[in-house]
């Protein structure tokens, strides 16, 4: 009987600790990236410092992707741990790992100062259709992520974010962005409307973003399909919430508008800031690529 009780007790013991996963001690400084794409970039790119990865033991077709990262890791002496599924999710609080997770270093924003000057060359020189993507304090993650795929993705030459008020580069950024964080540099400032002042008079044109027309205050407003892309360009996207704030909007040289295809239902008359953003850089980008630059 007493044999009984004590088995008992240690199946009750068993399953606490099977629904607790231990907790795996963080390297200080650190980050848990998260998910196949960021991890693999990560990995091989050698721009984070890089402390352990953590794979879920995994069988079929994604075994053989278990298998590459075990190699990519073992070439940048990279320690690997096989873990459980309950113990990923709780080193990555519940996000969607794809059975992988990355302890490394946090990417910084870069200093404007760091940056190499563009050359913009000749007048008529393909380097003058340069496109630069500034951001104005962009809050949530998801949405970074997914400006900064779509900025890697149409050929936009730098990002530029204002570094008050804004989102960093998290892990749920690089995991939005698909990866597209591990590859492409962000550039931060603390004075974004002195940067803007300072591009304008080196001859780039400033063009911001607003929902509608009547938003805006004192500049020109036109379709993005009537912009023509003929020096180089900065365009200003502003916060999820409040669009551009007045002071940047009275800098630009002229605004962007998507125009609607129906009339639109009060509360429903604008687009998310990601995907606004995909449709004006596109618009834009075409235009280079219809000229084969």
């Amino acid at each position: 009987e007493s044999w009984s009780y004590r088995e008992g007790d240690l199946s009750k013991a068993r399953k606490r600790l099977e629904r607790k996963p231990l907790p795996i001690e963080r390297t200080r400084g650190s980050e848990m990236l998260f998910g196949i794409a960021p991890c693999s970039l990560a990995l091989s790119q050698a721009r984070r410092s890089l402390f352990r990865l953590f794979l879920k033991q995994s069988s079929g077709s994604r075994r053989l992707v278990m298998s590459e990262f075990v190699l990519q890791a073992t070439a940048r002496g990279v320690p690997v741990h096989h873990i459980d599924r309950r113990e990923l999710d709780a080193l990555c609080r519940g996000q969607v790992h794809q059975g992988v997770c990355l302890e490394a270093s946090p990417l910084p924003f870069k200093s404007l100062e760091e940056a190499e000057e563009p050359d913009l060359g000749a007048e008529e020189g393909p380097k003058r259709q340069l496109l630069w993507l500034v951001l104005e304090q962009i809050q949530d993650p998801m949405n970074l992520g997914a400006l900064l795929r779509s900025a890697y993705f149409l050929g936009v030459d730098r990002v530029v974010t204002s570094r008050r008020n804004s989102c960093p580069l998290t892990p749920t950024v690089s995991k939005a962005s698909s990866g597209a964080l591990e590859v492409f540099d962000v550039y931060s400032t603390d004075d974004l409307r002195s940067f803007l002042k300072t591009k304008s008079a080196e001859g780039w044109e400033v063009v911001g973003t607003v929902s509608q027309p009547e938003d805006a205050e004192d500049v020109p407003v036109i379709s993005c399909s009537e912009f023509r892309w003929n020096k180089p360009v900065i365009i200003v996207i502003g916060s999820e919430g409040d669009g551009l704030s007045l002071g940047t909007q009275l800098l630009c040289h002229r605004l962007l508008t998507i125009p609607p295809g129906r009339a639109l239902h009060p509360g429903i008359e604008s687009l998310n800031v990601s995907v606004a953003t995909g449709i004006l850089l596109h618009s834009i980008c075409s235009q280079k690529l219809k000229r084969g630059d």
